[in-house]
C-alpha cells in the first residue's frame, strides 16, 4: 500500500480516537450529573469505542507493514483481529447495560434529572458520530479495511442509540420513569444485532471463508476472458485485512509454446489484479487437451511427451484406421538398439494419443540440431541453372523463378529457388505443384539429390 493511502487510513483512525475521547468525557459528566442510565450507557458505549478506536489505530499501522520472513502474507489479519476485539467489547457492554436496565425496571427506582445538557450531549454525539462515520466508511470502502469498517459501523449505531436515548429522556421529562431504562435496553438490542453481524463477518475472514460471491465471480470472469484459457480448474480466495489473495489454476492448450504460455499467465494475473485494489494473485497453468488439436498435433504432443525430435510427419486416414509416417531424430553416437528403444517409446505414446491407429512407420534419422557442413557452389559457367529454369517454367502455373542456391554436402547436391505462382491458385494446388516439381527435378537431373522451392504470388516481386 502506498504511503499516501497509509496516511489516509491512519488519519481516519486518529480522528476517530480524538472524537471518542471527547464524547466519552462529555457523556460521562452529563450522565453522572443527571443520573440518566441511557446517557451513562452511551458513555460506557463511547468508552469502549475509545478503546476500540485505539485498537483500530494500532491495527491499521500494523497491517500496513510489508510481508516478512515470519508473515508471508503480510500483517493484514491485525485489522480483522481488531474488528473481532471491538465486537467482543460491544457485546460485553450490552450485557452490562441490559442487566442494569432490567434492575431499574423491576427492582430499583432511580430519579433522573433531565436538563438542557442531557439533550445537548446526545445531539452533539449524533453530529460527531455522523461526521466520523462518513470519514471512516469512505476510507474503509476505498482501502477495503475491516478495522475502519468496524469503527464506522460503531459510530453509525451510536447515531441510532443516541436517538433512542433522546426518546427516553423525553419520556422521563413527561413523567414516564420507565422510559430511560427502556431506552437503554433499546440501545443494547441495536448494538447486539449490529455487533453479531460484524462479528460473523470478522470470524469468516479469520477462518479464511470465501469472500463475497460477487467478487469471486468477477475474479473468475477476468481469468476466463482470454480465449486461450480452456478452463478454470481451481480458484481459491482469502482475505487478510484490506488485501485479497487469489490462487488459481488455469487450463491452457498443451501445445502452446512455453514462452507464449508464460506471457498468457502474466496477462491473466494483470487482468485479475485489476478487478479491485489490493489483489495479490498467483496463477498456475496446467496443459489440457483441446478440440482444436489436429491428428498431427497429437502426434507432435506424443513426441514432446517422450522428448523426441521428429519431422516430416504425415498421417493417413484409411478404412482400418490411421497410418502415421514420420522421421525420428537421434544422436550420431546412439546405437541402433538405443535408437530402436526410443522409436518404440514414441510409437507407444502415439498409440496412446490416437485411439484409432492402424500402423506407425518411424524412420530413424540423424539429429539436425547442428548445421550440416556444406559447400556453396557457383554454376555460372554451367548450363545447369538455365536448363533447370527452363524445366521449372515449363510446368503449369509457374511464373518466373530466381535466386538459385546450390550447396553440396555429404547427402549430395541441393538446389533451392524462389518461384512465382498464379495468385488465384488455392494453397492446396500450389503445395501439390511444388511437391511434384521438387520430385521431378530430382528425377530429371540425376546430379541433384534434393530440391527446395519457396513459392510466392506473381504480384510479389521475386527476391
Amino acid at each position: 500500500m502506498t504511503n499516501a493511502a497509509s496516511r489516509e487510513k491512519i488519519g481516519a483512525a486518529v480522528s476517530s480516537v480524538i472524537a471518542a475521547v471527547f464524547l466519552t468525557a462529555f457523556k460521562l459528566i452529563v450522565g453522572i450529573t443527571t443520573g440518566s442510565l441511557g446517557i451513562l450507557s452511551e458513555a460506557a458505549h463511547s468508552g469502549l469505542d475509545l478503546m476500540a478506536a485505539g485498537m483500530t489505530l494500532f491495527a491499521v499501522k500494523a497491517s500496513d507493514k510489508p510481508a516478512d520472513l515470519e508473515h508471508h502474507y503480510g500483517h493484514g489479519k491485525f485489522e480483522n483481529l481488531s474488528a473481532l476485539f471491538e465486537t467482543l467489547l460491544l457485546l460485553l457492554t450490552c450485557f452490562l447495560i441490559a442487566r442494569e436496565a432490567i434492575e431499574r425496571l423491576l427492582f430499583r427506582k432511580v430519579e433522573i434529572d433531565v436538563t438542557f445538557w442531557s439533550f445537548a450531549v446526545m445531539v452533539t454525539s449524533i453530529g460527531i458520530d455522523f461526521t466520523r462515520a462518513r470519514i471512516l466508511s469512505r476510507a474503509a470502502k476505498k482501502y477495503h479495511s475491516q478495522a475502519l469498517e468496524a469503527d464506522a459501523i460503531h459510530f453509525s449505531t451510536d447515531i441510532l442509540s443516541s436517538s433512542v436515548v433522546i426518546l427516553g429522556l423525553i419520556g422521563a421529562k413527561l413523567g414516564f420513569a420507565f422510559a430511560d431504562p427502556v431506552a437503554a435496553l433499546g440501545v443494547s438490542i441495536i448494538v447486539v444485532v449490529i455487533s453479531v453481524r460484524l462479528g460473523k463477518r470478522t470470524i469468516d475472514v479469520l477462518v479464511d471463508r470465501s469472500p463475497d460471491p460477487k467478487l469471486v465471480d468477477s475474479l473468475r470472469q477476468a481469468a476466463l476472458k482470454s480465449k486461450e484459457v480452456e478452463e478454470l480448474k481451481s480458484l481459491r480466495v482469502r482475505v487478510s485485512g484490506g488485501k485479497v489473495f487469489v490462487d488459481m489454476v488455469v487450463g491452457l492448450p498443451r501445445l502452446l509454446p512455453f514462452e507464449q504460455a508464460h506471457s498468457l499467465v502474466d496477462e491473466i494475473e494483470k487482468r485479475v489484479g485489476a478487478v479491485r485494489e489490493g489483489i495479490d494473485v498467483v496463477v498456475h497453468a496446467e496443459p489440457v487437451e483441446t478440440d482444436k488439436e489436429t491428428i498431427v498435433d497429437k502426434v507432435r504432443f506424443a513426441a514432446e511427451k517422450t522428448e523426441s525430435k521428429i519431422h516430416e510427419v504425415e498421417v493417413f486416414s484409411t478404412q482400418n484406421g490411421y497410418v502415421a509416417d514420420l522421421h525420428l531424430e537421434v544422436d550420431d553416437a546412439e546405437t541402433i538398439e538405443a535408437a530402436h528403444k526410443k522409436a518404440d517409446a514414441l510409437e507407444n505414446a502415439i498409440r496412446a494419443q490416437l485411439g484409432n491407429i492402424d500402423q506407425i512407420f518411424i524412420h530413424i534419422d540423424k539429429s539436425s540440431v547442428k548445421p550440416i557442413r556444406a559447400t556453396s557452389l557457383n554454376f555460372r559457367n554451367s548450363e545447369l541453372p538455365s536448363r533447370l529454369l527452363r524445366f521449372v517454367k515449363s510446368k503449369r502455373g509457374v511464373g518466373s523463378c530466381n535466386n538459385f542456391n546450390f550447396t553440396e554436402s555429404e547427402s549430395g547436391l541441393r538446389v533451392a529457388m524462389v518461384c512465382q505462382f498464379d495468385e488465384t491458385f488455392s494453397l492446396e494446388d500450389t503445395v501439390r505443384i511444388v511437391k511434384e516439381l521438387e520430385e521431378n527435378i530430382v528425377k530429371e537431373f540425376p546430379q541433384i539429390s534434393k530440391a527446395v522451392i519457396h513459392q510466392e504470388p506473381i504480384s510479389h516481386s521475386v527476391r
